[in-house]
């Protein structure tokens, strides 16, 4: 990381920027060219869950190239009461990384729309099997992160 300085290193810091962001953009490689979607998730035990339909680019790009690149924002503000030369825009942001698994198991399914569900604040729910099936649902175990952010001093 170029600016060592905004490094954020502590896991609890880290943890609490994926649980507070309310999307997770999701980077691919489409034959060397990246493909970059929003998504809402839910982060579990090191581990991302997602869901969609079960047919389309994302998937046929997946099925293809399993590795990703995951961001996560929080504190977006511009601050720009100060001379121009002097603008900043104060955020955090965590990048993840790993490799898409598609879930096939229904229970396992119904666990994944759970850790969404409490991502956003809501409990468990238990979705009909027929739902269930007609639903892709992907995971990605978290195979390495970074932290980085530029935080107002009294924040």
């Amino acid at each position: 990381m170029r600016r060592k300085d905004r490094e954020i290193t502590d896991k609890k810091v880290i943890l609490d920027i994926i649980s507070r962001a309310q999307v997770c953009y999701l980077g691919m490689s489409k034959d060397s060219m990246p493909y970059v979607i929003p998504i809402n998730f839910g982060y579990f035990e090191n581990t991302i869950y997602f869901h969609c339909a079960p047919e389309g680019e994302k998937i046929d790009i997946l099925k293809k190239n399993p590795n990703v690149c995951m961001v996560f924002n929080v504190d977006n503000e511009l601050t720009n009461n100060i001379p121009q030369d002097d603008w900043t825009m104060y955020y955090k942001s965590v990048i993840a990384y790993g490799k898409v698994e598609f879930i096939m198991d229904i229970a396992e399914k119904q666990r994944a729309i759970n850790v969404m569900f409490h991502h956003y604040g809501g409990n468990d729910y238990p979705l009909p099997e027929p739902v269930l099936e007609k639903t892709m649902f992907m995971k990605v175990e978290i195979k390495g992160m970074t932290g980085k952010g530029n935080i107002p001093e009294d924040g």
